[in-house]
């Protein structure tokens, strides 16, 4: 009887302790949700993403800006160096100033080049 007792303990610890470890962690931990697998622009540095797809990514948010259609500007990406270069020209700081943000807005943490002149029309 007295064997009894002292398994006791290690029973109902380990019918606490069992259930819990077919979860994952993230269901255990409030908070840790994962993100969703996004098909399209990765939002961190160092995601899976090429030259070209990050130049497509910013010529299809500065495109998205009808005022920046009419502006020539060219985009050159460096996803290694995080870094992106504009250049070309608009007709107001204004212009050239939601260039670069909507360039930033695609991917959080790029350094944008920025090599746009303003040359208002006449």
């Amino acid at each position: 009887m007295n064997y009894l007792w002292r398994l006791l303990p290690i029973i109902v610890a380990s019918s606490l302790v069992l259930p819990a470890c077919d979860k994952k962690q993230d269901d255990r931990i409030p908070g840790s949700e994962k993100p969703p697998s996004s098909t399209g622009t990765p939002s961190a540095p160092g995601a899976a993403m090429s030259n070209s797809d990050l130049e497509k990514a910013i010529h299809a948010k500065l495109e998205s800006d009808d005022a920046l259609k009419q502006a020539t500007l060219s985009v050159n990406a460096d996803v290694k160096d995080n870094k992106v270069k504009i250049s070309g020209t608009v007709v107001s700081q204004e212009m050239r100033t939601k260039a670069v943000d909507l360039a930033k807005s695609v991917q959080p943490g790029i350094t944008i080049e920025d090599e746009i002149e303003v040359k208002p029309s006449v």
